[in-house]
């Protein structure tokens, strides 16, 4: 079975470890669980494996070219919009479109985003369901 590398991109920043943990989970139970589709979803979740409550790295720059390694290597990116300010989420974003790779974004609940940040993006939704059934529909399907 083909296999779908999907990226899940939000901020980390001023977030606890269940902030940042919640949403991220949500996606993967609901495309593993709740949609048929004929490819195999693969996540790559960067609170696994970095966060900031256990401390695993010696230095930022470790985190930034694990995170940036592994979303150069993903097929999609889904971003949750939960800090529009994030450096780092912004930062994927500019990689993700360098790397034309699709964007698929939700999370924007009324806030002022960047426009660069927008045209980063090759989707945009209402909700964190609208996005995880879009890509369900036209990334692994």
């Amino acid at each position: 079975m083909e296999s779908v590398k999907i990226y899940l991109s939000g901020s980390m920043m001023d977030s606890s470890f269940e902030e940042q943990s919640k949403w991220r989970q949500k996606v993967v139970d609901a495309i593993s669980y709740q949609y048929e589709h004929e490819k195999k979803a693969v996540f790559f979740n960067p609170v696994n494996y970095y966060n900031f409550e256990e401390k695993r790295h010696k230095s930022e720059r470790e985190i930034i070219e694990f995170d940036l390694y592994n979303l150069r290597n993903s097929d999609i990116v889904i971003v949750n919009f939960n800090n529009e300010k994030s450096i780092g989420t912004a930062m994927e974003l500019m990689l993700a479109k360098e790397y034309k790779i699709p964007v698929i974004a939700f999370g924007i609940n009324g806030k002022e985003i960047h426009p660069w940040l927008l045209e980063c993006c090759t989707r945009i939704c209402d909700s964190l369901r609208e996005a995880v059934e879009y890509v369900v529909d036209f990334y692994l399907n």
